[in-house]
């Protein structure tokens, strides 16, 4: 079996499983779900702007932070040190 193929027939599989799963969800659960996960996100970049032992003028530690809290929930974002 090539490698598209077995590709192809693993992103299958996989969305099967997630149909699945979303099946077995109540109506409106994973709004709910989701919002959690977004309010949860906002408090922890909230906190780390108003996190005084951040010493940093330039605001770069607290950038390199939220760009974490980001990555840390599935959320890609570009590091400026990325950009170069």
């Amino acid at each position: 079996m090539d490698e598209w193929t077995a590709k192809q027939l693993c992103a299958s599989a996989i969305g099967e499983c997630a149909i699945m799963f979303l099946d077995t969800l109540m109506e409106g659960e994973l709004a709910i779900m989701a919002e959690s996960a977004a309010i949860s996100l906002i408090s922890q970049i909230k906190e780390i702007l108003d996190d005084q032992s951040i010493d940093d003028p330039t605001c770069f530690m607290r950038i390199d932070a939220i760009v974490d809290a980001f990555l840390a929930t599935g959320i890609s974002t570009q590091r400026h040190d990325d950009l170069e």
